[in-house]
């Protein structure tokens, strides 16, 4: 996950009012996750919740 512009390859959605970029590769990875933000000792943070431990690049 990265905060950079959308490349022309990408998929762009808009989610709840936020643009979200999707790489082709991995858009099939994506289909059941949801972006949360959660704090963490560290301060808050966005997590992706519901990837399988299999899904990770």
């Amino acid at each position: 996950m990265s905060l950079d512009e959308a490349k022309e390859e990408d998929k762009v959605e808009t989610l709840n009012t936020i643009k979200v970029a999707i790489d082709p590769k991995i858009q099939s990875m994506t289909t059941d996750l949801v972006l949360d933000v959660q704090e963490t000792p560290q301060g808050k943070g966005l997590v992706l919740l519901g990837m399988k431990d299999s899904d990770c690049c």
